[in-house]
């Protein structure tokens, strides 16, 4: 029997999620987070009205963002206020214009004794200053916590632009958002290259699911494996490029790998049920995916070349679009529960499942490249829209705001020192 598209998107898509103006939800963290002071930010006298929000709102949604801080904000120094809060550092700067350069200065100071501990000083146009910003925050994340931050990151996601769904990239706060497609069809689940030079996604401009390749610093789609009957669900291996994807065939879909230079391809899962929704380990060695096998869809794994499969999700009866933790320890996945999609995490062998969402469908989670966030998509106020929030599942934060915005894909990080 040969499956239909729409039945094989059923299974794979998830019921698109939505949402209204930036805003959290107020929630109790399980994880151990920093105290940081966010204070204003000198401004000379130039004309700052590009500017799409002062700079001391992105550094505090930044650090929240992170997973890693919770946030004394205040318009000056003030010791008691932050001493109260727990805030043992905090971060302001100036932003000042000569000959039509930026120049951002950002320091973290020790609130005791306000000596620096650290400053860094960028230079950039004016629309430039986010980035300046993000790299801020990301050197503070490196002083304080040792580790990368993830605040230069980008997401990919699917807007429905003029009642078509395309492909959009931005920031990974929702700000500065471009249209990477542009086709007059249907595209969708995006999934980006190691090296965060091109987008993977899939179209139906050609009248059935096939994937396609953006390098993002041109403007044509490339067609991947087209002579493959109908392919969808691309992710690439974090360490060489292969894709992973699922292809229908005689016998309904199958789990394949494909190398996207020279178009070679072969299956990996060879069953008469439907398997969709790949991705694949931090190490590239195992992926996991979904299949019916079981009459419902839930959750296995399997090493890279499609052997020694074994199911992970045995708590409830429809799981799907799981995902791997960037350390390995831990997955995330939607389920059905009470007639809703909410995103659950668990261990790898399905054990110490916990729920993270209880509003409208949530779904399509996808982890930030530490692993501390989760971005995904959520209909729990009448729109479709991207959430991020803590890997426990708190302090919610809508980054998008108007139309309806679904499967959000995150970037990874670039490789090299601290910016």
């Amino acid at each position: 029997m040969r499956f239909s598209t729409s039945v094989v998107l059923f299974l794979c898509a998830l019921v698109y999620a939505q949402q209204d103006t930036i805003t959290m939800d107020i929630a109790v963290s399980t994880d151990k987070t920093l105290p940081i002071g966010v204070i204003n930010f000198e401004l000379d006298k130039s004309d700052w009205s590009k500017l799409e929000e002062l700079p001391q709102k992105t550094l505090a949604r930044d650090f929240e963002l992170s997973g890693r801080f919770s946030v004394v904000e205040s318009e000056q120094y003030n010791l008691f206020k932050l001493s109260q809060g727990r805030a043992k550092h905090y971060v302001t700067g100036r932003l000042s214009m000569s000959s039509g350069q930026a120049r951002l200065e950002c320091k973290l100071y020790a609130t005791a004794s306000k000596e620096v501990v650290k400053g860094f000083v960028y230079t950039s146009s004016v629309e430039q200053i986010r980035t300046s910003l993000h790299k801020c925050t990301d050197n503070v994340v490196h002083q304080l916590w040792g580790v990368k931050g993830f605040a230069s990151t980008q997401l990919a996601w699917v807007r429905k632009i003029n009642d078509k769904k395309q492909v959009v990239v931005a920031d990974y706060d929702g700000f500065r958002r471009k249209q990477i497609t542009s086709h007059n069809s249907v595209n969708f689940m995006p999934a980006w290259s190691p090296d965060n030079s091109k987008i993977y996604f899939t179209s139906l401009r050609n009248g059935r699911p096939q994937i396609f390749e953006r390098n993002l610093a041109g403007t044509t789609d490339k067609l991947l494996f087209p002579n493959l009957d109908q392919t969808f669900s691309p992710a690439a291996n974090p360490k060489d490029g292969a894709l992973l994807f699922s292809n229908v065939g005689q016998s309904g879909a199958d789990i394949w790998q494909g190398n996207p230079q020279t178009g070679s391809a072969s299956r990996l899962i060879y069953t008469s049920s439907i398997e969709v929704s790949p991705s694949w380990s931090p190490h590239g060695t195992a992926f996991l995916f979904s299949s019916d096998k079981g009459g419902q869809p839930q959750i296995y794994m399997a090493l890279r070349d499609g052997s020694d499969v074994q199911r992970v999700s045995f708590f409830g009866k429809y799981n799907e679009s799981a995902v791997w933790s960037p350390d390995g320890d831990r997955i995330a996945y939607c389920s059905m529960d009470g007639g809703k999609l909410n995103i659950y995490t668990s261990d790898i062998d399905g054990n110490n499942v916990q729920k993270l969402t209880s509003e409208g469908n949530n779904e399509k989670p996808t982890w930030s490249p530490d692993g501390m966030s989760i971005a995904f998509s959520s209909d729990r106020s009448g729109s479709s829209q991207i959430y991020i929030m803590r890997r426990d599942g708190s302090g919610a934060t809508r980054i998008t705001n108007t139309g309806e915005n679904t499967s959000p894909a995150w970037s990874n990080l670039t490789k090299g020192g601290i910016p």
